[in-house]
């Protein structure tokens, strides 16, 4: 293993303490101080239209100049700004007017961006440092250390959370946002100090009508775009409601939700980490891709329908997990095989942009599916919710078939 990939691997571990406290934590604060669900929805929907404009000029001027880790460190900055902003806002309001509402949003928004923008550099890189053979194996090795960020993160956190420990003026929830950011600044540090290589490909400029253009007549790319999406809409809308899904429909308390959050992260490190042997074991990484779509939508069926008994609740997770680990890693590498070489940085941002595009849609159907079943009662609301979620997961894998068999004219 080289240094570059284990200073690659690290960076996947240390920006997960980060993301998943504001992807726990967050919704609970806005929930506990009267704010709407579709707050989170707006914003989410928002970060997605300022990537999809920004990211295929950023890509493209990386690919151009080689210039990867400045745009990482600017992402990262701007998320430890963010969380500990947040962190203190949130200790100081108790109440939220429509004011204070947006200037939180802008700071969650501004994580967002962040965040997934810095995944566009991040995982260009991918292609530069493995070969084809061991590709699904470091991609699913640095999804699965960065699943065990996140389990460790709650892990250290969620008790601290629950204690009378103040820290510069902060405690319970807000605390959390404030760990994350020092946990992630101090862990990335020595993937950040590493220096971009001078690329010598012709500067030109770039077109994003042309782009587009590109990407659609290449149909492989294009469907699998569609289908990685949608796949993407269901999972990372369960994200953003999983802490109100589980305490709403089976009365978790903060505790048992913080264990049914490590338990999902940990078979999400297990899924991460078989991966390549997955792949292999079906003799085709799109297989073992599509299958993990499956394994998702069952998931996902489970619990829209399982009675109130935590066992079933956790199995489910934990399979969620596993889905999870298999797809993103996977997803990832098959992804930077069919993309163009000298292209992995502006197709990435629209690799990016389309996994993003679930928080346009996937949230906004969520809440439009709570309020049409808003007559038969919150329980049913957010079990309806999520049997759409098992309908978006089977029209991804329909989609990842169709880029399968798409054939290169």
């Amino acid at each position: 293993m080289t240094k570059t990939i284990r200073l690659w691997y690290l960076y996947d571990f240390a920006n997960s303490f980060a993301s998943i406290v504001l992807i726990f934590y967050y919704p609970l604060m806005l929930a506990e101080r009267g704010a709407s669900n579709i707050w989170i929805g707006v914003s989410a929907s928002i970060s997605t239209g300022i990537l999809l404009i920004v990211l295929p000029y950023l890509g493209a001027y990386s690919d151009r100049t080689g210039r990867r880790f400045i745009f990482i460190k600017i992402a990262a900055i701007l998320m430890v700004v963010s969380l500990f902003v947040l962190a203190f806002l949130m200790q100081n309001i108790d109440v939220f007017s429509v004011p204070v509402l947006i200037i939180v949003s802008f700071f969650y928004v501004l994580f967002q961006v962040s965040f997934q923008g810095s995944f566009v550099f991040y995982s260009a890189m991918l292609r530069g440092i493995t070969t084809t053979e061991n590709n699904a194996k470091v991609s699913g090795v640095g999804l699965g250390l960065g699943q065990l960020g996140n389990a460790v993160a709650l892990g250290i956190i969620g008790p601290i959370i629950g204690s009378s420990l103040v820290i510069i003026g902060l405690s319970g929830k807000p605390i959390a946002l404030f760990l994350g950011g020092v946990m992630f600044a101090i862990i990335s540090i020595p993937f950040l100090k590493q220096k971009d290589l001078k690329n010598d490909i012709e500067k030109v400029g770039f077109s994003y009508k042309a782009f587009l253009k590109e990407v659609f007549l290449e149909k492989r790319i294009f469907y699998f775009l569609i289908g990685y999406s949608l796949l993407a809409d269901a999972i990372l809308t369960f994200q953003l409601y999983l802490t109100l899904y589980v305490t709403k429909v089976f009365d978790f308390s903060d505790t048992l939700t913080t264990y049914a959050g490590i338990v999902a992260l940990l078979f999400a490190v297990m899924g991460g980490f078989t991966a390549s042997k997955f792949a292999y074991k079906l003799r085709d990484k799109e297989k073992a891709l599509r299958a993990s779509s499956l394994f998702y939508a069952v998931a996902f069926l489970i619990l829209a329908l399982v009675p109130n008994t935590p066992i079933l609740v956790f199995f489910a997770l934990a399979l969620g997990g596993i889905a999870f680990g298999l797809l993103f890693s996977l997803a990832r590498c098959v992804y930077s095989e069919i993309s163009p070489q000298n292209k992995q940085g502006e197709f990435f941002s629209l690799y990016t942009v389309f996994e993003r595009a679930a928080s346009i849609v996937g949230p906004l159907v969520w809440l439009l599916t709570f309020y049409l079943l808003k007559d038969f009662g919150e329980n049913i609301q957010y079990r309806g919710s999520m049997l759409f979620l098992v309908v978006v997961c089977l029209a991804g894998y329909y989609f990842l078939i169709k880029s399968n068999r798409a054939v290169k004219v």
